[in-house]
């Protein structure tokens, strides 16, 4: 019963926690999470009905849309002995009082290889239960 309690306490303080961040703190949480591939983390900071649309740039380009729960399906999927990291290489937003918008280079590394580079724009909206990623759109070239 004491560890059901303890549980329940860590819960509220930790949702209370991501509730109570700036929109760029949220940002940033999300590709902490998503670096991590905690995946109830990355779902904790998204709208139920986010959507991520992704331009793939090659030789042709391809458009591929995924709901957040495809994305964080995707994320669970991926190999725990596979290391990924997301390197923002800069970030410009525009926020106001309950609408914000990041545009966000990036580098993608699986286990420390470069696999593609690309921009990320994410929009947020500041919901009763703090800033929620609504959207992303990201464009993708390999290396």
């Amino acid at each position: 019963m004491k560890k059901a309690i303890s549980i329940a306490v860590l819960l509220f303080f930790s949702s209370w926690q991501i509730h109570a961040q700036t929109a760029d703190e949220v940002v940033d949480s999300f590709f902490e999470a998503l670096n991590s591939k905690d995946h109830q983390t990355l779902g904790a900071l998204c709208l139920d009905d986010m959507q991520l649309h992704t331009l793939s740039l090659s030789d042709e380009i391809v458009l591929n849309s995924q709901s957040k729960q495809g994305f964080i399906e995707g994320v669970k999927s991926i190999p725990e002995e596979t290391e990924i990291f997301e390197k923002i290489i800069s970030k410009e937003s525009i926020v106001t009082e309950h609408l914000a918008q990041y545009t966000l280079p990036y580098s993608f590394y699986v286990n420390d290889k470069r696999s593609h580079t690309g921009i990320n724009v994410i929009s947020l909206l500041k919901t009763k239960q703090g800033w929620k990623i609504s959207y992303i759109a990201d464009t993708r070239k390999k290396s």
